[in-house]
């Protein structure tokens, strides 16, 4: 079995190379210009022009320095993979060109957390400001009881299913997963892909969310969340390999498609918008996308249903798979930590609004939001998230990156010529103990 190495030391050796190569920076990030402004310096990874994130992010900084001309707000955009290591080797020093990033709640900023890298913010929100949260939206953000990020926006995931095509080849639509597995070996017997998938190279948290579906569901919210929080007790329960076993089985059935691991995400959803693929797994933001791609063929056609129930499982109707785990977060070394902590706390409540109010997501907050411009579906699945009680984060968000590669590794496995419910479950060893 691997050692595992906590975030801290792998933070300590990064450290120790930053050393090697340039003298530290002073402590203090965002500092005053000779014109008298204070600089924040905004670390984010939104880098289409056409999503709403960097949308909002543009005009929230538009307006807040239109408010606060006094303060300067210098931001910097990395893609995706590029941004996770490049925040890791600056906060192995001291960060100092970093105030406020965007960055994922749980066990990701909970490295960071025990690194004594971030700000708690307990004594800079009003009280107002907190009780303005909706109940658990804050829950990936607490350590220790104290508060040191806020969210974005909440999620869940959600089968996408094509109204048109089940009453067309006289399919139910799936309540249970026998009822899944039988829709899928349905249209597998057509030209129809039942599912749209997209689970191949860079995309594996996709083919995460069919296992981690089957596992919600099998297992249920509290236990799941007990063996993730705790890093333990996988192996002794039996809903964990009965989920591979049933994803598996939907592989088998052709459940999605004849190469699910040789396209990408783009192309599952391009599948699903022009009326080729019956089903859609997916996050909740993929509502939008129905009726916005100038491709779309089914809006006001789709079904957007929980993940089926499992017989015999231990999961609830009101478990989900999702949450509030985007966030940002404020270096504890920031110079100006009240206007740090103001500024994201504003784009946070920005953020959430933008994206309920486009579909996007589920605001965090109790503010009012404008639902007058959203389609049916997307009101219909907010109102459906509002009945959720106990979510589950996507893994690969909640555990430590080491240990995220294993699961998604492990979870691409299951859809290969190869999959295997034992060899699964080893790989797991190594996360689990």
């Amino acid at each position: 079995m691997m050692e595992k190495k906590p975030l801290a030391l792998l933070l300590a050796i990064l450290m120790v190379m930053a050393l090697a190569v340039t003298a530290c920076s002073s402590p203090g990030s965002a500092k005053g210009s000779d014109d008298g402004q204070t600089t924040i310096n905004l670390w984010d990874n939104f880098i289409s022009e056409t999503e709403i994130t960097n949308i909002c992010t543009e005009e929230f900084i538009e307006e807040y320095t239109a408010a606060h001309p006094d303060v300067k707000i210098e931001r910097h955009v990395l893609e995706d993979s590029a941004y996770k290591s490049k925040l890791l080797t600056e906060f192995s020093g001291s960060a100092s060109n970093i105030d406020v990033f965007a960055y994922w709640g749980a066990g990701r900023a909970g490295d960071l957390v025990d690194a004594g890298k971030l700000l708690c913010l307990d004594s800079y929100l009003e009280p107002d400001q907190v009780a303005a949260f909706k109940p658990g939206s804050e829950m990936n953000f607490l350590y220790d009881g104290k508060l040191y990020g806020v969210p974005q926006a909440s999620w869940m995931l959600v089968l996408y299913c094509n109204n048109e095509l089940f009453e067309q080849y006289g399919v139910k639509l799936p309540g249970t997963y026998d009822e899944l597995l039988d829709a899928c070996k349905a249209f597998a017997a057509t030209d129809v892909c039942p599912i749209a998938l997209g689970g191949g190279k860079d995309d594996a948290w996709l083919a995460a969310f069919v296992y981690e579906g089957l596992a919600n569901r099998l297992v249920g919210a509290e236990d799941e969340m007990a063996v993730l929080n705790s890093l333990s007790g996988f192996a002794g329960n039996p809903g964990f390999s009965e989920a591979a076993a049933k994803m598996i089985e939907l592989q088998a059935a052709g459940a999605f498609g004849r190469n699910p691991l040789e396209i990408d995400e783009g192309t599952a959803d391009a599948q699903f918008i022009s009326g080729a693929a019956a089903m859609r797994l997916n996050g909740s933001w993929f509502t939008d996308g129905i009726y916005s791609d100038e491709e779309s063929v089914v809006a006001g056609k789709v079904s957007a249903l929980p993940f089926p129930m499992v017989d015999g499982g231990k999961g609830k109707p009101t478990d989900y798979v999702g949450g509030f785990i985007d966030g940002y977060f404020i270096n504890k070394e920031t110079a100006n930590p009240e206007i740090a902590v103001d500024f994201a706390y504003g784009l946070s409540v920005a953020m959430c609004k933008a994206a309920h109010e486009t579909g996007e997501g589920f605001t965090a907050y109790t503010y009012p939001v404008d639902e007058s411009g959203l389609p049916p579906l997307a009101v219909e699945l907010a109102d459906l998230a509002d009945r959720m009680d106990e979510g589950v984060l996507a893994w690969d968000t909640f555990l430590p990156g080491d240990l995220a590669d294993i699961h998604l590794n492990a979870c691409q496995a299951l859809l290969g010529a190869n999959s295997d419910v034992q060899k699964f479950m080893d790989a797991y060893q190594e996360i689990f103990g």
